[in-house]
This record gives structure tokens, C-alpha cells and sequence, in this order.
């Protein structure tokens, strides 16, 4: 039983954490194409394709995630992928000392910093987790609604805490 509520906490971290990047980049998609050619990693004209293309495949993770059963596999995995690809886009702007903002949630003004990776870092775990806990199983989606609020209320926390980890690191400099 442990093993699902494991499962359940993965889950809900990982749908939190796509339904909030999606949401925020497309309230304003333009800004989080302005991100990618900042990033400078594309020709500008790749920019616009790139960006609907990871918010599309963000809005994927968030619905494989949210459908469960055999779809929780796939949705992990392209999130695993998603999170490490923009993962060693934050690494090489950070190397090449290039200032400018992520944008990883929506728009916002603070610059890239190694607190980003480290926030990347622990979703991937995250989900590779949630991937793991899947292996040779199929996800029961029969837990009771308060085991589901306790889990996602912990998931919220935690998904909070990790997003404004760089925040939470300033505090205490």
C-alpha cells in the first residue's frame, strides 16, 4: 500500500508542476518565446514553433498524468524528458553567464540561477519515482478522497517549497 501512496504523491507533484508551467506560459506564450530566444540555444526563427511545441507537450503531461492507468508511464517519461531538456537549457545559459529570466512558471523578472536546476532536478526525481512505482503495475485510481486531499495537500507544499526554492535560498544569504 505503501507503494501507492508514493505513487499518488508523484502523481500530483508532477500534474501540479505542468499545470502551473503550462498555465502560466500560455497566459502570456509570447513572453516564453522572448525566454527561448534569450536562452539563444535556436535561431530566432525556431522560437515560436519551440515554444507552442513545449507547452503543447506540457498540456500532454498534465493530461497522461491526470488519466492515469496506462497513460501515467508515458506521462512520467515526457516529463522526465521535458525536465531535463530544460534543465541543460538553464545549464548552458548559466555557463555561457547569460542574464536573463526562466520564465519556467509564467512571467517573472528574476534571472536564471542554480537554484532553477536544483528545483529541475528534484521534479525529475520526482518523477522518475512516479515512473518506477509503475513498473509492473497498473495504477488503481481507488483511493479514498481523503487519502487523495492529504496527499495532494502535502504535494502542494512540496511543489511550492521546490519552486521558490532560489527564494528560499536568498532568505538565508
Amino acid at each position: 500500500m505503501i507503494w501507492l501512496y508514493g505513487l499518488t504523491f508523484c502523481r500530483v507533484v508532477i500534474e501540479l508542476v505542468f499545470l502551473f508551467s503550462s498555465v502560466g506560459k500560455l497566459r502570456n506564450i509570447s513572453q516564453f518565446q522572448q525566454t527561448i530566444t534569450n536562452f539563444r540555444l535556436l535561431p530566432a526563427r525556431m522560437s515560436r514553433p519551440t515554444s507552442l511545441l513545449f507547452v503543447g507537450a506540457e498540456v500532454a503531461v498534465v493530461l497522461l498524468v491526470a488519466l492515469g492507468g496506462r497513460f501515467l508511464p508515458p506521462g512520467f517519461l515526457l516529463a522526465i524528458i521535458l525536465l531535463l531538456i530544460f534543465s541543460g537549457a538553464l545549464i548552458s545559459v548559466l555557463a555561457r553567464q547569460i542574464q536573463t529570466s526562466c520564465n519556467c512558471f509564467g512571467s517573472n523578472e528574476r534571472p536564471v540561477t542554480q537554484a532553477d536546476i536544483w528545483r529541475n532536478a528534484v521534479f525529475v526525481l520526482c518523477a522518475l519515482g512516479g515512473s518506477s512505482l509503475t513498473l509492473g503495475r497498473i495504477s488503481p485510481e481507488g483511493l479514498e478522497l481523503v487519502t487523495w486531499l492529504l496527499i495532494g495537500g502535502i504535494a502542494i507544499i512540496f511543489v511550492l517549497t521546490a519552486s521558490f526554492l532560489g527564494d528560499i535560498v536568498q532568505l538565508f544569504r
